[in-house]
């Protein structure tokens, strides 16, 4: 369990914070030189820091899902902030070993007031890019060639909804109505669909209609992922407290209820088609039990054949099986800077579109993994995009 790595790591880093900011502020008045004002600027800051336990702790409420929200916006700022400080800090330390940085550069009021507005603007100002484009819901579109005869099929992929403290009914009314705007044959939701509490959605019975209003030829199908579980989360982040081994089944009506085809470790088939859906493979959530391996799944390899799994982990399994679209999200391409340059380093495919070949060589797959619709944790997203994946699938016509 990872978390009280993260809480260590995430104390230390507002205190170091909480001390850069008041050795800043000292610079510039007596007051801040007063014990009262430390411990009245200390109490303060304890508190912004303390909102990410507070929100764990309280139980599902509205009280808890604003917090929650504001903890997630706070959270993001803070990582802005570490990084402009980070920065600054970096560029004082070779600035003192250049020979032409005069003596007294660092000792100047003017010069320390200049590089913390710099922080907080830097700080400030990527925040709000970030808050603001991860409410902008892009489509991204990508083209397939299969040596396979039919109809040329549209198929549209969202993931990574997080449906709860921080993607709610206003942001999935806009997804929706782009989905419907592309008029598409085939609709797959690959997991993650919520953000492991029920009791956190906005209008579950709006939620539901949302769903029910996608438009899509062959029908809307969806798999689970790793947050649709019942687990506690702290800061955004799954904990392993909680029932991990079960789906809230409120979850599960709501889709059934919306005409979505929820598919767990089964089989979809028409004369068009064949969907495979897949537990997830961290949390697959059946009892204790494996989840199937893609070897197990009979289907007509006639049809297109779509897989739809959370997480990207068997790009090579799937392809010597014969399926033609391998469907996932769960990276969010990293979402913020500059955890999206450690994701590249983590998946053979973090993000877009990518071709494996069968080991016998007969089969080219595409491998589409979505950058996600929603956030977890901190409510932003720098250098990466919300995206709806539209996939133009070409096929030798019959």
């Amino acid at each position: 369990m990872l978390v009280p790595f993260f809480i260590i790591g995430y104390l230390g880093l507002n205190f170091l914070i909480a001390v850069d900011i008041y050795r800043w502020l000292m610079n510039f008045s007596e007051v801040f030189k007063k014990k009262n004002t430390k411990i009245i600027y200390g109490c303060c800051y304890g508190l912004l820091t303390s909102m990410i336990f507070v929100a764990f702790l309280l139980p599902s409420s509205p009280v808890k899902t604003f917090v929650t929200r504001t903890n997630n916006y706070y959270m993001g700022f803070l990582i802005n902030l570490c990084i402009a400080l980070a920065a600054a800090h970096l560029i004082g330390l070779v600035l003192r070993f250049l020979k032409g940085t005069p003596k007294n550069f660092f000792s100047k009021n003017r010069n320390k007031l200049a590089a913390g507005i710099a922080c907080a603007v830097f700080a400030v100002g990527f925040s709000l890019y970030g808050f603001i484009n991860a409410n902008i819901i892009k489509v991204n579109y990508f083209d397939v060639s299969l040596e396979k005869k039919g109809e040329d099929m549209k198929v549209v992929l969202v993931a990574d909804l997080h449906l709860g403290y921080s993607f709610g009914i206003s942001n999935l009314r806009e997804m929706v109505d782009k989905i419907n705007a592309e008029d598409p044959d085939v609709v797959c939701l690959a997991g993650d669909i919520f953000d492991n509490d029920y009791d956190a959605l906005d209008d579950p019975e709006g939620i539901k209609q949302e769903f029910s209003s996608i438009k899509s030829k062959y029908g809307v199908f969806a798999c689970w992922g790793n947050h649709d579980v019942s687990d506690k989360l702290f800061g955004g982040f799954t904990t392993g407290i909680g029932d991990q081994d079960s789906h809230d089944r409120r979850m599960t009506d709501l889709l059934e209820r919306s005409g979505i085809v929820l598919l767990e470790d089964e089989v979809y088939e028409d004369d068009k088609i064949s969907v495979i859906g897949r537990l997830d493979y961290a949390k697959p959530a059946n009892g204790g039990s494996r989840r199937k391996f893609i070897a197990e799944y009979e289907c007509n390899t006639d049809n297109l054949v779509i897989e739809i799994d959370h997480e990207p982990k068997e790009l090579q399994e799937s392809a010597d099986v014969g399926v033609d679209l391998y469907l996932c999200g769960h990276t969010h391409n990293g979402q913020f800077f500059p955890l999206n340059i450690a994701t590249y380093m983590m998946w053979e495919n973090a993000a877009g579109m990518k071709t494996k070949t069968s080991l016998d060589g007969r089969h080219i797959m595409y491998n589409i993994v979505t950058q996600g619709v929603g956030v977890y944790g901190p409510f932003m997203r720098t250098m990466t995009d919300s995206e709806i994946a539209v996939i133009n699938v070409h096929l030798q016509k019959a």
